[in-house]
């Protein structure tokens, strides 16, 4: 008897088809758990995403989209020793093969183009965008119901930016960002480069936030403590200087987006900004090619790290900062949700998704 429904992706060719289907709600079996999504994540630019084949953003058709969801546990396979039917998780899409950490996925979003994690998108095709969900267990991150929801006051749906700021974590945590450094966060406007100024904030560093969106970068300072801005106006030593204003920095993180085609200028103005052994961790999806300042690196002895995601405990760790109340989230933290779509209602959905891009703004699917 059919009591689930999924958004189900069966071509992602101009004109895509999508239309959502009636499904059986599923079993869990060993390794895996059951999920009703409360509410999933629908990224910006993620409309275009699923009806058009872009490069480095290959998966299974069809399928489920959605890589960022919140939600509560139906079942678990009969290996599950600690997760509980009814208890509260986020759903985490970054997948590893168990036989092989070097296969990795998102869940409804990419695979990496080699054939071992193509592999792995097959065998979890489908994604977040759809009322349950199969996760792998270890995919189920347990969230302290009565601390976040009863303490803190948070509701569900504000709960949906942990698998966001994950990312952002991840960043600050491979270049190890400590309390009283200065760390540049470039662009910082937009939804990731924003959650990192949160999060470095809330570890007690400074952050000095570039972007081109002023409204924003006000947004930005107004709302998260120890944050001075720059707007970027593309002249590579103009820039520099108004970094160095705030004197030199201790690290550079990068949110370069994919929607980026040309090497952006601030990426060699923050490097020209660090200190000796300063530190450098790329974590966008810049398709093209950036230009290092050899010389400079070796005089300054700068390390440069690139990154992928994060890593499991570091996703449990942002949880813990947010349930001991470090890290704030929701609207008294500058977060808003802009849309909340039912899924038959994905154009409506995606054309909204595709007007919020900057920080702390959200579109959710509540299925």
């Amino acid at each position: 008897m059919a009591g689930a429904k999924s958004l189900v992706v069966y071509s992602n060719k101009p004109p895509a088809s999508i239309k959502v289907e009636e499904r059986d709600i599923p079993k869990a079996v060993p390794g895996t758990a059951v999920v009703r999504i409360l509410a999933a994540m629908i990224g910006s630019g993620y409309g275009y995403l699923i009806s058009h084949e872009v490069p480095g953003f290959s998966f299974p058709i069809p399928s489920v989209y959605g890589n960022n969801a919140v939600g509560r546990i139906v079942s678990v396979g009969p290996d599950a020793v600690s997760l509980k039917e009814g208890q509260l998780v986020a759903v985490d899409a970054f997948t590893i093969a168990r036989d092989d950490s070097s296969a990795e996925i998102i869940v409804g979003l990419m695979d990496t183009g080699e054939s071992k994690a193509k592999k792995l998108a097959e065998a979890w095709r489908d994604g977040y965008w759809q009322t349950h969900a199969v996760i792998p267990l270890e995919n189920a991150i347990p969230l302290d119901e009565e601390v976040l929801i009863g303490k803190h006051g948070y509701s569900i749906e504000q709960l949906i930016m942990i698998p966001r700021l994950s990312v952002a974590y991840g960043a600050i945590s491979n270049i190890d960002i400590k309390a009283g450094e200065t760390v540049i966060i470039g662009p910082a406007t937009g939804q990731f480069g924003g959650a990192a100024v949160e999060i470095a904030s809330a570890l007690g560093a400074r952050v000095i936030a570039l972007g081109r969106n002023r409204e924003t970068l006000a947004k930005l300072k107004s709302a998260i403590t120890r944050v001075e801005t720059v707007v970027i106006t593309g002249d590579v030593e103009k820039d520099a200087q108004a970094i160095q204003a705030f004197g030199l920095a201790d690290a550079f993180i990068d949110f370069t987006p994919h929607t980026v085609h040309s090497e952006p200028s601030h990426i060699k103005s923050a490097m020209l900004s660090l200190r000796k052994r300063g530190r450098i961790a790329l974590m966008g999806g810049m398709a093209g090619s950036i230009t290092i300042p050899y010389f400079l690196m070796i005089l300054k002895s700068l390390e440069l790290r690139g990154k992928w995601m994060y890593t499991r405990s570091e996703i449990r760790k942002l949880v813990k900062m947010i349930e001991v109340g470090t890290l704030k989230i929701g609207e008294g933290a500058g977060h808003q949700i802009n849309g909340r779509f039912q899924l038959e209602d994905y154009e409506t959905a995606f054309q909204t998704a595709d007007k919020h891009t900057a920080w702390g703004t959200s579109v959710i699917f509540t299925p």
